[in-house]
C-alpha cells in the first residue's frame, strides 16, 4: 500500500520551508512538491523538502491527502481550477495567502462541496527575498487561518494540527477582519513605498538625488516582489487598502500641522506637538518590537477550533478522515 502523501504547489521560501519544517519530524508520509519553475522543484528537493517532485500538476494532486498552496495571491483562482477535479472526497486544501476573502471566493467558484478549504497566512518578520528556506522558519510565528462557512470542524482541526506541526501558533480569524488589518500593515507600507520612490524618481532631480540616498531611502523604498505581484495584491485588497490610504492621508495632515507649530507651542511644561508625537510613535514602535522579538502579546491566546480530536495530523495518515460534504451537518 502506497504512502499517503502531501503535496506542496509552490516552492519558493514559504513552500520549501513547509516541507522542511514537516520532514525535520519522522512522519509517516511522504511531501510531493510541485512547482513550474524546474530549477526552483530542483533546489527545494536538494534541500530534502520534499521526497519526490512532480512536475505535471494534475499528478501531483491526484491521491493526495492534503494540499498547500504557497503561491502569489492572483495564482490560487486559476490553481483551484485546474485541480479541482483531480482532488478527492474529504481532501483539505490550505491556502497560504495574504488576502483571505480573494483566495476563499475561489475556492468556493472551483471547488467541490466534498472537498474542504482553508485560507491561511503565517505572519512573519525579518524576511525578505533573500531569506533562505529553513525549517525553523515557522517556529513560534502567528499562523492565521479563516475556513470558509462550509469548512467542516474536522478540517479545521486538521489545519490546526498541521500548523502545530511545523512549529507555528495557530490564531483563528475572520477573513474579511484579516484583510483589512493586512491592507494597513502589509499593504499600505508598500504602497507608500511605491509613492516615496516615484516622487524622488519621477523628477527632475533625481539623477543629482540619487547620490544622497542612503539606507533610510532603500528601507523606505524596498518594494517586494516585482510589479505584476504588488498590482494584483494591492486590486484584491483594494477596497481596504483605499480606506488605509484615506487614514494615512488624514494622519499626515497632523504631521504637517505639528511641523508648522513654533516649538513654543501648548503650555509651559508641555512638550512641542511634534515631539511628544514622536515621544509617543518612538515607544511604540519599541514596544512592538519587542512582543515580535518575544512573540508576546497582550490579548489572550489563540482561538481554538471546537472539535472532538485535537490529533488530526496524526490520524490524517492512517486513512481518509473526512467523508462526505463540506459542512457541519453531513457526517458519514
Amino acid at each position: 500500500m502506497a504512502k499517503p502523501f502531501i503535496t506542496i504547489i509552490g516552492l519558493g521560501l514559504t513552500g520549501t520551508s513547509l516541507g522542511l519544517a514537516l520532514k525535520r519530524e519522522e512522519g509517516d508520509f511522504d511531501v510531493v512538491g510541485h512547482d513550474r519553475e524546474p530549477e526552483a522543484a530542483r533546489q527545494a528537493s536538494k534541500l530534502g523538502a520534499v521526497d519526490r517532485t512532480q512536475w505535471n500538476l494534475h499528478a501531483a494532486v491526484d491521491g493526495a491527502d492534503l494540499v498547500l498552496l504557497a503561491l502569489p495571491l492572483h495564482e490560487i483562482d486559476e490553481t483551484l481550477g485546474h485541480i479541482a477535479e483531480d482532488l478527492q472526497p474529504g481532501n483539505l486544501v490550505l491556502a497560504c495567502v495574504t488576502a483571505m476573502e480573494p483566495a476563499i471566493a475561489a475556492a468556493d467558484k472551483h471547488l467541490p462541496e466534498t472537498v474542504h478549504f482553508v485560507a491561511a497566512h503565517p505572519i512573519l518578520v525579518g524576511v525578505n527575498s533573500s531569506t533562505p528556506p529553513r525549517a525553523t522558519l515557522f517556529d513560534g510565528v502567528t499562523f492565521c487561518l479563516a475556513p470558509s462557512v462550509q469548512t467542516a470542524p474536522e478540517a479545521i482541526g486538521l489545519a490546526s494540527d498541521f500548523v502545530e506541526r511545523v512549529g507555528a501558533k495557530p490564531y483563528y480569524v475572520d477573513a474579511a477582519e484579516h484583510d483589512g488589518i493586512m491592507a494597513g500593515v502589509d499593504q499600505l507600507p508598500q504602497l507608500v513605498a511605491a509613492a516615496l520612490m516615484r516622487m524622488f524618481s519621477q523628477s527632475n532631480s533625481w539623477q543629482e538625488t540619487q547620490r544622497f540616498a542612503g539606507s533610510r531611502f532603500g528601507n523606505a523604498t524596498d518594494l517586494r516582489g516585482g510589479a505584476d505581484q504588488l498590482y494584483n495584491e494591492f486590486m484584491a485588497n483594494r477596497a481596504a487598502l483605499a480606506l488605509r490610504l484615506d487614514q494615512l492621508q488624514q494622519e499626515l495632515d497632523h504631521w504637517r500641522a505639528w511641523l508648522a507649530a513654533p516649538p513654543d507651542t501648548g503650555a509651559e511644561d508641555e512638550d512641542p506637538p511634534l515631539l511628544a508625537a514622536l515621544t509617543q510613535t518612538t515607544a511604540a514602535q519599541e514596544q512592538w518590537q519587542t512582543s515580535v522579538a518575544q512573540q508576546s502579546w497582550d490579548e489572550p491566546g489563540a482561538e481554538t477550533a471546537d472539535v472532538e480530536n485535537p490529533n488530526m495530523m496524526r490520524q490524517l495518515f492512517f486513512g481518509n478522515m473526512f467523508g462526505g460534504r463540506r459542512g457541519r451537518g453531513n457526517d458519514r
